[in-house]
């Protein structure tokens, strides 16, 4: 097999921050009539940010002026292997256009799924489904109908990413609770991630499976298919490691403070943080003991934003409007 192909990949964003450039591969490429999101392959002793100036502008016409690594991730087809190095697009110059033939369009980002992408850029479309606040649920719900008000007053609020984790399934209830779940997220263009296994995104409608930390030695390679969003759960730069062999969307990393749920455990703290994020190239959450006020401190230490759990499920207020 040939040599893995490096391709510097670009997310540019319309004013609004809801739509995404695309463009349709043309006839005589690689996977030809696929959309993908523009970009080309970097070439020997070539700079990826570099690349990522020279492709968009030979390819659309446009001068980046500033941008930030997203992720990055290897792909093996069975006739090609590559390595995708996603940025996104902060600030450029130029009107985005077809130089070279191919078709473009301005897609929102809710609607990706239903463009055909090659396998490996599915895993592009599930990454920019992530927002920068990330519900989870406690461990234990004695009232699922309790549970699915909260969840739908943030999914009406804003909310984007909600993660069902709970300790026990008392089937058919569970069943039933994840069915209504997938409902709410769907009517509110958001998405349901199941604490789980990879076999549970056969069996329940869920849009992406996350894995607790002691999951991820039992996998050599991604467990579940691109087209569902991939997160673990990490506390050390082992773990981090091992999630970035399996090709997740996103990882949480915690606890980055002291947390009433586990008092015993010690806190990494924001400048550990940091050091292990820099670690990896994909997005990582900040977990344990976060409160909404904490996401502007959290983006400075480079996290992508994030997770909630007390601060919402011990709270007496309302959550109304606070994910908007």
């Amino acid at each position: 097999m040939n040599a893995r192909v490096h391709v510097a990949v670009g997310i540019i964003y319309s004013l609004d921050k809801e739509k995404v450039l695309i463009s349709q591969r043309t006839a005589g490429q690689h996977l030809a009539g696929f959309w993908e999101f523009p970009g080309g392959k970097v070439e020997k002793n070539e700079e990826v940010y570099s690349a990522l100036k020279r492709e968009l502008d030979e390819e659309l016409g446009v001068q980046v002026e500033d941008a930030s690594r997203l992720t990055s991730f290897s792909y093996d087809y069975p006739d090609k292997k590559v390595l995708l190095d996603v940025w996104q697009v902060h600030k450029w110059n130029g009107e985005p256009h077809s130089k070279e033939g191919q078709k473009v369009d301005w897609v929102k980002i809710n609607e990706l799924d239903n463009y055909a992408f090659p396998e490996a850029n599915k895993h592009i479309t599930q990454t920019l489904f992530l927002s920068s606040t990330y519900l989870i649920s406690q461990a234990s719900c004695n009232e699922y109908s309790k549970l699915l008000s909260v969840v739908e007053e943030c999914f009406s609020s804003g909310l984007k990413l909600f993660q069902l984790r709970l300790s026990s399934r008392d089937e058919p209830e569970f069943s039933i609770l994840i069915e209504e779940l997938y409902k709410l997220s769907k009517s509110y263009n958001s998405k349901l991630i199941l604490n789980g296994f990879p076999a549970d995104v056969e069996h329940y409608k869920v849009h992406g499976l996350h894995l607790k930390s002691n999951q991820l030695s039992k996998y050599e390679s991604r467990p579940i298919s691109e087209k569902y969003i991939l997160g673990a759960s990490c506390h050390n730069q082992e773990e981090l490691f091992l999630a970035k062999k399996l090709n997740v969307n996103y990882a949480f990393l915690s606890p980055v403070a002291k947390t009433s749920s586990h008092p015993k455990v010690e806190a990494i703290g924001w400048d550990k943080f940091y050091k292990m994020r820099k670690l990896v190239d994909f997005p990582v959450y900040a977990l344990g003991g976060m409160q909404l006020a904490d996401l502007k401190v959290a983006k400075s230490y480079n996290a992508y934003g994030i997770a909630l759990i007390s601060a919402i499920w011990n709270s007496n207020s309302s959550v109304k409007n606070i994910f908007s």
